[in-house]
This record gives structure tokens, C-alpha cells and sequence, in this order.
């Protein structure tokens, strides 16, 4: 294995990095709910939200340990809105004592979470979720609804109570505000996310898609919606709201597509290999970093192909419509290239809402994040990154840690977006795909030992700016949290392949 395949992995990682789907954990029912209660104010800015449990007879020690190397998540969700599941950075998780931890994002930037908190007590546990901004703006929160849950999960144990009445207390259910009183009950077991987007209802386009199953989506927007996002941004706020419905729609029918082209254009990959080589797109011996993912992708091996990044778009909707569920898989796929069969494989679907948009840029570089020493106006690096075009979509934006064959590597604040080529569109172009590296993660990661020239060093030692690299710029950049890291960006565009998955 060489230094290349980790960055192969690492486009694998970003492409499937829009979203995770929710996995199986130890449930701990919570019945010790004080209050929930969610205000939508006009904008995204203001809204928020707020679940807390005290005195809850099921939290007690031990705790598992969210800091890392440990994971977490978050899910709350109406029987109309839904949050998704949304990864925690390990790095925002601190103890609290020695009973429990906290979690702080002064940014709000994952899904609007800025403080969660566990811990166990004498008299039972606290738990709380308080969410805020822009990123919880986006599925805000409103009335009437018939209950609110929330879930935190730390390390396989999900700890999850239900706001309902009975035996709940629900206060107020109007349409800028909800506010239940406890106590709680155990939650039920969530469906797979289906987006049904909304702007005002007031008129109606159905689309019903028949094979052995029928299932209907329904968009209802005012006007054409034109969410854009600047990942990490204080203003990456969509116009147009999604939603989340209690249906499950995975009789649906799938347009899916396969990723033919992945390549990395930031932050590039430098080794000192007789003098301080950029391996992006340069090749030494014959071998880049993008040409090995371009192999990967295309070169099938006993009629199979390595790497297949899929996109299952349920349904396909297409501007005007607001948008949908997208599913992501690394599924296996049988040759021929541009002729494929493919299944979803032995994982899980990930699973986010995507917006469509009719004019300008559905994802857009973030200034000063981008180019040699992010200056992409002098010193740009080339080929450069180009945004999708309308008609497009664009993902909402979520945290992932992602388990490679070799190496586990988390991304933050993840968007992809693409344009559609043609109506209905058989292929996905100009897509482009966000996430965030932070320094701290970066140097924790270590390259395998057996790669020639950096084996057993940190991922960070192969980007500009980590404390050992060759380059003398620096490309490091300020993510969502504040914290130093790495914006990657990587284009990819996908064709219309035969799906023999759900």
C-alpha cells in the first residue's frame, strides 16, 4: 500500500460522507422528561429548541465515554420534522466530573446542536439537548405536532425518551410554538428519513411511481425554492424548509447513479520524494493521487470494480420540485463501465434530504479556504474547483465518522450537491462535495506503516501546514468550531446505473 490509496480512501470517505444512517444501539428508555419545547421565529437565526430530562431513574454510571476516540449522535424529530441522525465531533465532548460529559459547539454546527449534556445523579440523571441557529433552523421545529423525541448515542448505547400526550402535558402546538411538560415515555422506533420539503401549501404536484409497490411523494411550494449553502458559513440557510414525515417510503422507486469520476482538487497531497513533490495530479512513477482513484472507479477486476460510490436519489425530483431523500452506498457493481448492474452491499444506506434549486450555484467554495496557501486568486490550484450549476441539488450538511478498511478518518459539516444532465436526468455533473478535517483528528489518524515514504506518520504530515510537512505554504483553514483543520473539496460526476437494491 502506498501513501495514494489512503487518499483514495479518503475520497471514498468524502463522497460517502453526506450522511449516516441510524444504527443499531442499546436502548435506555427515558421517562424523566421536564420539558420540550421548539420556537420558530421568522429567518433561521433565532429558532430553537430545547429537550431536557432530570431526575431520570435510567441514566446512571457508567456513562459510555463520548471523548475520543469515542462516537456520538444526536436525533430529534416530530411526526413531521426530523433532524436525521447527526455525528458528533469527539473533540466538542468534555467530562463533566467524573458522572457524565458535555458537549459544547459555540458555533451550532452540527445540525444546531450547541449543548448536550449527561450525567447521572443521587436522585437519577440529567440529560439535555439544547439546539439553536441557522443548522436547526433548517428543519425547525413547527406546530401542531403529536409528539417531539429526542436521542442522544454514545458509543452503541442510545439513550431516548418520547414527549406525548399522555402522559406528556402538551402546553402549547401552534405553528412558532410547542412546549410539552413531562413526564416522558419510551420512543418508538424511528422510520427511514423520507423528505416531503415544504414552503406555504397552497399548491399541490404529485408524483407516484408504480412497480410491485406505489408510494407518493408530494411537494407543495409557493415558489421555486433557492436554498444555498456556504458550509461552515453564518449564512447557509435554505429558503425552503425540509421536512420529515412518519411515512417510510422505501417501496419507492430509486433513480440511482454511480460515481464515474472522483478527483480531490483541495487541499493537495505533498511527500518529500527528491524535493517536496505535489502528488494531487503530478504523477512520480506514474502514479497520482487522482489517477488511482480514476483506477479504482474504472479498471474492473473479474468483472467487478473496486470502488462505487452510489447515490439513490427517492425519488428523483427535479426542479421545480423541492427536493427529496437521497440514500448513499458503497455497493458492489458489475462491469460494463458506463453499463453497470449494481446492489447496495454489505452496509447500510446512509440517508439525508437533498433541495433542488432552478438558478445559480448550489454549493459554493467557502472564501479563503481554498488554494495554495488559500489564496485562490494568486496562486490557485489548478484544475479549480467548479460549483454546480442550477438545475441542481445540494444535501443538508452533517458530521460523519467514517470507517475505511485501513483507516478511520471523520469529516465535518459535509455537503454535496450536483447538477442534474437532463429531464429526467440520466447523469449527475459539476458535482461537488464539502467536508471538514480538523488538525487535532489529523494528527491522530496515522498512516499505515507499511507506506513507502510517510508509513506510520499522521495524515496531517501530507497536507500543508501540518507540523511535519515538506510544503512552505499553508493551507490550513478555520472550521466550523473554530478550530484549525482542513476544508477537502472533491468533484465527482455520476451516470444512471441498473439498481437491484430496495
Amino acid at each position: 500500500m502506498n501513501v495514494i490509496s489512503i487518499f483514495t480512501g479518503a475520497a471514498m470517505l468524502a463522497a460517502s460522507a453526506i450522511a449516516i444512517a441510524p444504527s443499531s444501539a442499546a436502548a435506555v428508555d427515558l421517562t424523566g422528561g421536564k420539558v420540550a419545547k421548539a420556537k420558530d421565529k421568522s429567518g433561521t437565526v433565532k429558532d430553537k429548541a430545547l429537550v431536557k430530562f432530570v431526575k431520570d431513574p435510567a441514566i446512571v454510571l457508567p456513562i459510555p465515554d463520548p471523548t475520543c476516540p469515542g462516537n456520538s449522535s444526536f436525533r430529534i424529530r416530530t411526526n413531521l420534522h426530523d433532524s436525521g441522525v447527526r455525528n458528533l465531533p469527539c473533540s466538542f465532548w468534555k467530562p463533566a466530573g467524573t458522572k457524565g460529559f458535555t458537549f459544547k459547539d459555540k458555533l451550532s454546527s452540527i445540525g444546531g446542536l450547541k449543548v448536550a449534556k449527561i450525567k447521572s445523579g443521587p436522585n437519577g440523571g440529567l440529560m439535555l439537548l439544547k439546539l439553536k441557529g441557522d443548522q436547526y433552523g433548517q428543519y425547525a421545529f413547527q406546530g401542531p405536532v403529536d409528539f417531539i423525541e429526542a436521542r442522544l448515542t454514545l458509543n452503541g448505547t442510545e439513550y431516548c425518551g418520547r414527549f406525548e400526550a399522555p402522559p406528556s402535558e402538551l402546553k402549547k402546538n401552534e405553528i412558532d410554538k410547542i412546549l410539552f411538560k413531562g413526564p416522558s415515555i419510551a420512543c418508538q422506533e424511528p422510520p427511514t428519513p423520507t423528505a416531503t420539503p415544504s414552503n406555504t401549501a397552497t399548491a399541490t404536484a404529485t408524483a407516484t411511481a408504480t412497480d410491485t409497490a406505489t408510494s407518493t411523494a408530494t411537494d407543495t411550494p409557493t415558489d421555486t425554492p433557492t436554498p444555498t449553502w456556504t458550509p461552515g458559513g453564518p449564512t447557509a440557510t435554505p429558503t425552503a424548509t425540509p421536512t420529515v414525515t412518519d411515512t417510510p417510503t422505501a417501496t419507492a422507486i430509486p433513480v440511482v447513479y454511480r460515481a464515474n469520476h472522483v478527483a480531490l482538487r483541495d487541499p493537495h497531497i505533498f511527500v518529500n520524494a527528491l524535493g517536496c513533490a505535489d502528488l494531487t495530479d503530478t504523477p512520480i512513477a506514474g502514479i497520482s493521487v487522482n489517477t488511482l482513484i480514476a483506477d479504482a472507479i474504472t479498471v474492473e477486476d473479474a468483472g467487478m470494480f473496486d470502488l462505487n460510490l452510489l447515490a439513490a436519489l427517492r425519488p428523483l425530483a427535479q426542479p421545480p420540485s423541492v427536493g427529496a431523500t437521497l440514500e448513499i452506498y458503497t455497493g458492489e457493481c458489475t462491469s460494463p463501465l458506463f453499463g453497470e448492474t449494481c446492489g447496495p452491499g454489505a452496509g447500510s444506506a446512509a440517508v439525508t434530504s437533498y433541495l433542488n434549486q432552478s438558478a445559480g450555484d448550489c454549493v459554493t467554495p467557502i472564501a479563503g479556504t481554498f488554494g495554495m496557501g488559500n489564496d485562490d486568486v494568486s496562486t490557485p490550484y489548478v484544475p479549480g474547483i467548479i460549483p454546480p450549476a442550477a438545475p441542481c441539488f445540494a444535501t443538508l450538511p452533517t458530521s460523519v465518522n467514517f470507517e475505511l478498511d485501513v483507516i478511520n478518518i471523520a469529516l465535518e459539516n459535509v455537503v454535496a450537491g450536483a447538477t442534474f444532465d437532463g429531464t429526467p436526468a440520466t447523469g449527475l455533473v459539476d458535482g461537488l462535495i464539502v467536508g471538514f478535517l480538523s488538525e487535532a483528528d489529523a494528527d491522530q489518524i496515522l498512516i499505515p506503516a507499511d507506506v513507502i515514504l510517510v508509513g506510520g506518520q499522521p495524515i496531517s504530515s501530507v497536507l500543508a501546514g501540518g507540523s511535519t510537512n515538506c510544503a512552505l505554504h499553508d493551507d490550513r483553514d478555520v472550521g466550523p468550531g473554530g478550530e484549525d483543520g482542513w476544508y477537502f473539496y472533491l468533484e465527482f460526476e455520476g451516470h444512471e446505473v441498473t439498481w437491484t437494491g430496495p
